[in-house]
C-alpha cells in the first residue's frame, strides 16, 4: 500500500503506518494522574502532572492517528520549568475507547477535551499545543473556551489549508484505502473511516472558526510536511495568511522538518512552548 500523502490530516495509509458550545457544569475533580474518565459514552485516559491548582497548564493535543505517547519527550521538559501538563488519548486512540454509535465530529472531540479538563479540575489558564488535526481542534476549542490563553501550533490545520482541491484529493486517496485499513487494523478503522468521512465538515468548521485577534499564537510550519510542491504551496500560503498582519501571531518555518515537528525538531518546539509560557506569565502579572 502506497502512502497517499504525508500531510496533516493525511491518508489512512500513513495513519496505519504510524501506528453549539456547551456550558461547563460543576463536576467532581478527579486526581487524573493518571485516570480513565467516562465522558459521553467514551472512556478517556488522561494524565495531569506538575504544578497544582491555579497554575498555568500546558495541554497537548496529538494529530489524528497518534496518542499521547508523541509528547513523551516534550512534556517532561515543560514540567521541569514549573508548569503543569495535561496529556490524554483522544477517543479511540491509545488507552481510550470510543462510542462508535455517535457520529464522528471535531465538535464532539472538542467537547470531550473540555469536559476532561473540567473533570480534572483545570480551571485555567491553559496553553494549548496542537499538532496537525489537534491544531485544528485547538483553534475550535479556543473559539469556545475562555480558559485557553495561548496556542502553539505544530504543522496544524488552519483555515484554508485544504483549499485548491486539496480536500477532494485527500478524500479520494483515503477512500481508496478503506478496505486495506479494515483488513489490517479493524479497531483503528472504526475511528479512522468515520473521521475521514467527517473531513469535509471538519475543514469547514476550521475554515469558519473565529478567534480573538489578541489571542497569542505561535504557528510552526514544517518545511517538508507535504508530499508535493503544489500541496506544500497551498499549505504554507494558508499559514502565512493566518498569521499575517496580526502582531499576536508568529509564523516559524521548521526547516528540514517532516510533518511530525515534535519528533524532528523537539528543541524548537520546547523553546516555542516555554517562550509562550513566559509571555502568558507576564500577561498575568498585575
Amino acid at each position: 500500500m502506497k502512502h497517499a500523502t504525508r500531510s496533516c490530516i493525511v491518508g489512512l495509509a500513513w495513519i496505519l503506518g504510524s501506528c453549539g458550545q456547551t456550558q461547563r457544569k460543576p463536576v467532581a475533580s478527579h486526581v487524573c494522574s493518571p485516570s480513565v474518565l467516562e465522558i459521553a459514552g467514551n472512556k478517556i485516559w488522561v494524565n495531569k502532572e506538575g504544578a497544582g491548582t491555579g497554575h498555568l497548564t500546558v495541554a497537548f493535543e496529538a494529530g489524528f492517528g497518534n496518542d499521547s505517547s508523541v509528547w513523551a519527550e516534550i512534556a517532561p521538559k515543560i514540567r521541569a520549568a514549573g508548569v503543569q501538563t495535561f496529556v490524554y488519548d483522544r477517543a479511540g486512540m491509545g488507552k481510550s475507547t470510543i462510542d462508535t454509535s455517535a457520529p464522528y465530529s471535531i465538535d464532539n472531540d472538542v467537547h470531550i477535551l473540555r469536559a476532561a479538563w473540567t473533570s480534572c479540575g483545570i480551571d485555567g489558564p491553559i496553553l494549548m499545543v496542537g499538532h496537525s488535526y489537534g491544531g485544528g481542534m485547538s483553534l475550535v476549542a479556543a473559539s469556545e473556551d475562555e480558559r485557553i490563553r495561548g496556542i502553539v501550533l505544530l504543522d496544524a490545520v488552519v483555515p484554508k489549508t485544504y483549499g485548491s482541491g486539496e480536500l477532494e484529493n485527500n478524500l479520494a486517496a483515503m477512500r481508496a484505502q478503506y478496505d486495506d485499513i479494515r483488513a489490517k487494523a479493524p479497531e483503528l478503522a472504526k475511528v479512522a473511516i468515520p473521521w475521514a468521512e467527517a473531513l469535509p465538515a471538519t475543514v469547514k468548521r476550521i475554515d469558519d472558526v473565529r478567534l480573538s485577534p489578541s489571542l497569542p499564537i505561535i504557528d510552526i510550519v514544517a518545511e517538508r510536511g507535504q508530499n508535493s510542491a503544489a500541496s506544500a504551496r497551498v499549505w504554507r500560503d494558508a499559514h502565512i495568511e493566518f498569521t499575517a498582519n496580526n502582531p499576536s501571531r508568529e509564523y516559524i518555518l521548521a526547516t528540514g522538518s517532516s510533518h511530525k515537528v515534535m519528533v524532528d525538531k523537539p528543541a524548537l518546539v520546547v523553546e516555542a512552548i516555554l517562550r509562550m509560557v513566559d509571555k502568558l506569565k507576564v500577561a498575568r502579572t498585575p
